[in-house]
């Protein structure tokens, strides 16, 4: 994975959920260059589903926005603390783009299971959640990032030649 910043203080080796947003952002735009090594692309992202995603809450609410090595939970800032909805959906759709599907529909399915089934704001689905069983921001655009997993999933059927309906 890539470090969070070159301070070398504690929290320098954050693993951020959003660290290959960029990437992410590429393949949406259907621009194929290779920015990152292949090799560094998929060690980065099984690390955060191993850490940020399973490794949190048992892999049942999302991709935490920061988790240490070790396995710990980033509290350097209160967004390193949350789950952002939109960033697990961005980041759910890489990992699909990536040919991580079942990992990707995986962290997808924290968010749903949080915001739909256990708190109930379906329509309502915020910005962040807290481990603490909080949330904040409602109404909020970034989950909208949720139609991106479509579009990964509609890339991987043509590219594979199937149906897209």
């Amino acid at each position: 994975y890539y470090n969070f910043d070159s301070s070398q203080r504690p929290h320098s080796t954050s693993v951020m959920a959003d660290q290959l947003c960029g990437l992410w952002y590429l393949h949406a735009c259907s621009i194929t260059d290779e920015v990152f090594p292949q090799a560094n692309v998929k060690s980065a992202l099984e690390t955060i589903y191993r850490l940020n995603v399973k490794g949190f809450r048992d892999g049942k609410m999302g991709a935490v926005n920061g988790m240490l090595p070790e396995g710990t939970i980033d509290d350097f800032a209160i967004q390193s603390e949350e789950v952002w909805t939109g960033v697990t959906y961005g980041l759910a759709s890489l990992m699909i783009f990536e040919g991580m599907v079942e990992e990707g529909f995986h962290t997808a399915s924290g968010i749903y299971e949080t915001v739909y089934n256990r708190i109930g704001l379906g329509f309502e689905t915020p910005e962040a959640l807290h481990p603490s069983n909080t949330y904040r921001s409602i109404g909020y655009m970034r989950p909208l990032s949720i139609w991106a997993i479509q579009l990964a999933w509609q890339r991987r059927q043509q590219a594979s030649g199937e149906q897209t309906h």
